[in-house]
């Protein structure tokens, strides 16, 4: 059993909110297949990341793009030292959706060596065979090298700026 899976079974769910909040199987569910994602796209195996995105997000996100970009940013951040989903948030039918059902936004917060501060969502949405795919993925962050030219003052600000939530 993967040491991800293990520490997931060892702990409660995250706080959750929103409109849809599903059974425990389903929520369980979009946190592993989270920690799955984390995995596969830190450890540079970034076709299984991929195939985990949905139609949507595949349609302007190519997959060459998408493993340059993820290549990029691992080698700037280091190998990851931690992953948490902190929330999720539950909606049915959003407005802006690019299809009707059900998503979830995953909230995390990330550790890398050389990052000071990160943070994001993925958002997944779940597909008429009742898996769930990402449709978005935001990311906010800083590296140390910056946050170490920036005053106290305007560091301690940028967890709200970037919209982070709470662990």
């Amino acid at each position: 059993m993967p040491d991800w899976l293990i520490l997931l079974a060892a702990v409660a769910l995250p706080v959750q909110a929103g409109d849809a909040i599903p059974d425990e199987t389903t929520q369980r569910k979009v946190i592993e297949d989270s920690y799955a994602y984390f995995k596969a796209k830190d450890g540079g195996n970034f076709d299984r990341a991929y195939a985990l995105i949905g139609p949507s997000m595949k349609g302007y996100l190519k997959e060459d793009l998408y493993e340059a970009e993820s290549a990029r940013f691992n080698a700037e951040a280091g190998k990851a030292e931690e992953r948490r989903v902190v929330r999720l948030t539950w909606y049915r039918d959003p407005p802006d959706a690019p299809a009707p059902g059900l998503y979830v936004a995953a909230d995390f917060r990330s550790k890398f060596p050389n990052i000071y501060l990160h943070c994001g969502y993925l958002m997944w949405h779940q597909e008429k065979d009742g898996s769930f795919r990402i449709v978005r993925e935001e990311q906010s962050f800083i590296d140390k090298g910056m946050a170490a030219q920036l005053p106290p003052e305007r560091l301690k600000p940028l967890e709200n700026q970037f919209g982070c939530v709470d662990p």
